[in-house]
């Protein structure tokens, strides 16, 4: 079962970054949930989330708004699949994912974040196997459309323990 409590720290951790890191504004779209997913966006970068929460968090977006997010970061144009741009959206990555993971160990949830990895190509099947994912479609001003995937869970053989432990 998704829940709101475990999604939520990923889009707050996304809003912060873009607004306050990339000075870019950010709207979101209505979520929807799917059982698996297959790329419809060129390049989409993954995490992996182990602890008291576990499970996937997928950033996939286009060759256009990965190439603007990469030159925003980088501060100048770069080619896609330059080690520069690759770079930048794997820690684009790491910051969303690491903010929403403090406000996760600040709920009781702790967990720990596998390195990012970047997929490249349209059409790649994600399975999270057992687990549905909840996706956020965010439109980034300018610089284009990204789709948060959150596909996680609360261990069942260990609770969070109560606010404020």
């Amino acid at each position: 079962m998704l829940r709101a409590e475990l999604i939520n720290p990923f889009v707050e951790g996304a809003i912060v970054f873009f607004k306050q890191e990339m000075e870019t504004d950010i709207s979101r779209h209505k979520p929807r949930i799917e059982s698996c997913h297959s790329t419809r966006e060129d390049i989409t970068v993954l995490i992996g989330v182990t602890g008291v929460t576990e499970g996937i968090v997928l950033y996939s977006m286009n060759r256009r708004t990965a190439k603007n997010i990469a030159a925003q970061m980088l501060g100048s144009p770069v080619p896609l699949y330059g080690q520069m741009a690759e770079s930048a959206l794997a820690e684009m990555g790491n910051i969303i994912t690491g903010q929403a993971a403090a406000r996760l160990e600040h709920m009781g949830y702790s967990c720990r974040l596998s390195p990012p990895a970047l997929i490249s190509g349209e059409g790649t099947l994600i399975s999270a196997v057992n687990l549905r994912m909840l996706v956020i479609p965010l439109v980034l001003g300018t610089l284009g459309h990204l789709s948060i995937y959150v596909a996680l869970r609360g261990k069942s053989n260990e609770e969070p323990p109560p606010p404020g432990v």
